[in-house]
């Protein structure tokens, strides 16, 4: 690509720098909404309890019991685990508490238990990410405006 002028280069330029920040922050939003929606409070477990299987049940309840948590009450750790972070390009959503069963797995597995209770990561961040190129293109329009 020839440009004629030095004016058209740096043109060229601030539009790429514009479309380069359209779409960091619309990662980052993204991001956020995915922290967002994990976060929410899952319903109350149904009864009888859909374990995936009988070593699920055991270490579950020997787990309840080592933290004295029995009755079980929940404790909001899940939820209030949830953190976004921020580089100059890209933006990562997780979980400090190690539960993958409540929230699914990057390999779309979610325990039985949790399912249609709890948000499910992939399904979330697959929704979030459809909203993208609207977004884009709705960031676009601004700096196409913020241009005359």
């Amino acid at each position: 690509m020839s440009f004629r002028t030095e004016r058209d280069f740096r043109k060229m330029a601030a539009l790429i720098d514009q479309l380069i920040k359209a779409g960091v922050e619309s990662m980052r939003q993204v991001a956020t909404n995915v922290r967002k929606r994990m976060s929410q409070e899952g319903k109350p477990v149904t009864y009888p309890i859909q374990w995936d299987s009988e070593r699920q049940r055991r270490f579950v309840m020997w787990k309840l019991r080592k933290e004295g948590n029995l009755p079980y009450r929940r404790t909001d750790r899940y939820r209030f685990s949830w953190r976004e972070e921020f580089q100059p390009y890209t933006a990562t959503v997780h979980n400090e508490s190690p539960a993958g069963a409540i929230g699914g797995l990057a390999s779309g597995w979610q325990s039985r238990i949790h399912r249609g209770r709890w948000p499910h990561l992939l399904t979330v961040l697959f929704d979030e990410l459809a909203k993208v190129p609207a977004d884009l293109s709705n960031r676009l329009k601004v700096v196409a405006g913020k241009q005359r």
